[in-house]
Order: C-alpha cells, then sequence, then structure tokens
C-alpha cells in the first residue's frame, strides 16, 4: 500500500529527477499523485473494521481444525472389496507405519501406562494429523497415540491421505490402532498397524 511522502523522500525524488536528466520525474509525479489520492487518516474505528473483515475472510479459507472419527469402510461383496483401489488394507490392522523405531520411548510410554507388556498388543484410539510443515514432505500425516507422536503415515500413501483429509476439511482423524510386540524379548522391536483402508 502506498504511504505519504515525507520531506526527505521529496528531497530524494527531486535530486533523482536532477541526476537522472529528468527521466526519474515520472516516477516522483506518481508516487506524488497516489500519495495524493489516500486519505491522510483513517479512522481508528474504520481499521478495526477493514481488519475485522481480513480475518473473518481469511478464517473462512482455512481447513476446520476439529478432528474426524474414521469409521472403516465394509464392502457387500469380495468382488466388491477386490475392485477398491484400498483393497489390500481391507484387512483388519493392515495399514503399517513407519518411523516406529524413532518413536520407541514413547511407544515403551504408552504400553506402561496401559500395563500391558504381556499382552504383547494393544488396541487403542490413533490421530493421524497433517503436517504441512514437515521439512522433508509437506504431505506428512503423523499418527498418535495418547498425544505422543508414534509414526507416520507411509510417503507412498501420504498425499492420498492427506487429500482424503483435505475433502473432508479437516487436519486431523481419529482410527483404530494397534500396537504390537514380541513379550519373549526384553528389548522387543515395536510396530503399530491401522484399521484403515480409505
Amino acid at each position: 500500500m502506498n504511504k505519504q511522502i515525507s520531506k526527505v523522500e521529496h528531497a530524494v525524488h527531486i535530486a533523482l529527477t536532477f541526476l537522472t536528466g529528468g527521466i526519474w520525474l515520472v516516477i516522483y509525479v506518481v508516487r506524488l499523485y497516489s500519495s495524493k489520492k489516500m486519505p491522510k487518516n483513517v479512522p481508528a474505528s474504520n481499521k478495526q473494521r477493514i481488519m475485522d473483515k481480513v480475518d473473518q475472510i481469511n478464517s473462512n479459507q482455512k481447513p476446520s481444525s476439529g478432528t474426524a472419527t474414521y469409521v472403516k469402510r465394509t464392502f457387500a461383496s469380495e468382488e466388491e472389496a477386490e475392485e477398491d483401489d484400498w483393497y489390500e488394507f481391507c484387512e483388519p490392522y493392515s495399514f503399517e507405519l513407519v518411523g516406529e523405531s524413532y518413536k520407541r520411548d514413547k511407544l515403551m510410554i504408552i504400553i506402561e501406562k496401559h500395563n500391558a507388556f504381556q499382552a504383547g498388543e494393544l488396541q487403542l484410539d490413533a490421530v493421524l494429523k497433517m503436517e504441512s510443515d514437515n521439512k522433508f514432505d509437506s504431505t506428512a500425516v503423523g499418527v498418535f497415540i495418547d498425544n505422543k507422536p508414534v509414526g507416520y503415515v507411509p510417503s507412498d500413501y501420504s498425499l492420498d491421505v492427506t487429500s482424503y483429509m483435505d475433502d473432508l476439511n479437516v487436519t486431523s482423524i481419529k482410527v483404530k490402532a494397534m500396537i504390537g510386540w514380541d513379550t519373549s524379548n526384553p528389548s522387543p522391536a515395536i510396530g503399530v498397524r491401522l484399521d484403515w483402508n480409505f
């Protein structure tokens, strides 16, 4: 937005006009004319009204910050399921995450909290959250259980999952998750799978 020209700027424009043999005069005249068209003082009440309108417009364009709850799709027949793009994930808890090994300490806290180490598996709700500010992948989808990060949707599917959430106008979605580990190993690898065939 243009603003009024100060006395110093007037002097600079005049000096540049002389130094450029009058060429700068065109810029100076345009700037002078546009500054005259602007109101000198906008009342504070009008400024606030304008800012409120801008905020309203911007808020209408942002996706909902709510979390949708996912209900797994079912199929009328095996033939219908086989024709589906996500048939490979029709079996319960067949959608595997990646990156759990980096979140092992968080997973151990969750297992200990639920006193489930001897069970070898634990079914809980998980929340998938879009991470558009992720420096490695702008379509990354993080997975959280008990508000702790436990892994990621594989990058092969992250764009599809992000698009799915965009279509629902949400930035996160709740799904069923299964945490699994080998009880015979005192320091087992821990995996996470989702019951998810969007």
